[in-house]
């Protein structure tokens, strides 16, 4: 728990008030406390037999060299109940100065409303950790490519540009939660995707039997892909629990959006492949066809160091598809065998594109970060 200098003062009295009836002798020694206060030395000299009637001193004496020394004398229990003070003050001046660290301190613990000015987010963190909201966004399934005629002034039927077919299921995304800063620390809207039936290892295992039990409890389908979006204040209370997000009034032809979604996985690469490189002359006797060459010093490091483009995994690593424009929605569709929602979008989405037996790769999508829209204004 935090603490503060009234608390830690509080603490140690009352911990010495209770030590001190049981305080029958005190064994030769001196002690030495140094808090924060303009002393340069704080002692407590004691008897080497006391007992609960004799009178220790206490000690402090500011300015070495210049005899300016202060003393007070008490008895045992007040005196324990003094040191206990003090060392709960120093104790929570070191905590208050260790929380509010320009290095790491200070943050908003989630789960805990700040009720004090100590206990928000300091100025520096906020400045540093800038969060741009991107705005609810949706869950789609990359199904293929395919290309469009994008018309232009002049005649002719336009110019060829590639594009990336993505497909909502029906059923679409939905709401399932909703998090505020007095709770969670931030307004977030969590949207989840994709109805199925759970077997029964997964209601077993934490993570997703926590999850299961959470969309019974809502009354909710089982979805299989949940992704949290920031929100800013006055988009937080537009959404409700439960509600169906529909692609058509979230985005509009010509929206720029971003796309993230996972690269396709290429296994154990060389570094040929992997970072590009090139092999040796193949003639004249170069003897330096495949071979890799130095890898780093010899005596100094002795090792390889880390980041050396070598050999290793290809893909299946999360990829930002920025500034992708979109080019046609056709939403609410109402036919057997096909899909909700259709969206397609300019240039290349990262992912797998649906097979036979079995639908593409996921991918989430958001308007892009949009920094210029007046929230930095003062």
């Amino acid at each position: 728990p935090e603490m503060t200098v009234a608390s830690g003062l509080f603490v140690g009295a009352a911990m010495a008030a209770f030590v001190a009836p049981f305080m029958v002798q005190l064994a030769p020694s001196a002690f030495v406390l140094t808090p924060r206060m303009p002393m340069d030395k704080l002692s407590v000299q004691v008897p080497v037999t006391g007992s609960m009637g004799q009178t220790p001193s206490l000690r402090a004496t500011k300015g070495s060299g210049k005899g300016e020394s202060f003393s007070w004398s008490s008895s045992a229990p007040a005196c324990s109940v003094l040191l206990a003070a003090f060392a709960g003050a120093a104790l929570a001046v070191s905590d208050r100065r260790r929380r509010f660290s320009r290095d790491g301190g200070g943050v908003a613990r989630r789960g805990k409303i700040a009720t004090s000015p100590h206990e928000a987010i300091p100025w520096w963190q906020r400045m540093l950790n800038v969060k741009t909201e991107t705005g609810v966004g949706i869950w789609a399934e990359k199904l293929n490519t395919t290309q469009i005629f994008e018309s232009t002034d002049a005649a002719g039927p336009g110019k060829v540009t590639k594009c990336t077919i993505l497909v909502v299921k029906r059923g679409g995304n939905i709401v399932t939660n909703k998090k505020w800063p007095e709770r969670h620390g931030y307004y977030a809207v969590e949207v989840s995707y994709d109805r199925y039936i759970p077997e029964d290892w997964e209601r077993e295992t934490g993570g997703r039997r926590t999850r299961l039990k959470h969309l019974e409890n809502l009354d909710l389908p089982y979805l299989k892909k949940a992704k949290e979006f920031r929100v800013r204040p006055q988009d937080f209370e537009k959404w409700e629990i439960g509600q169906k997000v529909v692609v058509s009034e979230q985005f509009k032809e010509g929206d720029k959006v971003q796309i993230l979604g996972r690269s396709q996985s290429k296994g154990f690469q060389g570094p040929c492949k992997l970072w590009n490189h090139v092999r040796g002359p193949m003639t004249h006797g170069s003897k330096h066809h495949k071979r890799y060459g130095s890898l780093g010093s010899s005596a100094d490091q002795g090792r390889v160091l880390p980041g050396k483009k070598l050999g290793g995994w290809q893909g299946d690593k999360t990829v930002v598809d920025k500034g992708r424009k979109i080019m046609k929605i056709i939403d609410n569709i109402d036919e057997d065998n096909m899909p909700e929602t259709i969206i397609v979008v300019k240039g290349s989405v990262t992912g797998y594109s649906a097979r036979k037996d079995q639908g593409g790769s996921y991918v989430r999508m958001h308007h892009v970060n949009n920094r210029d829209d007046g929230r930095f204004k003062r």
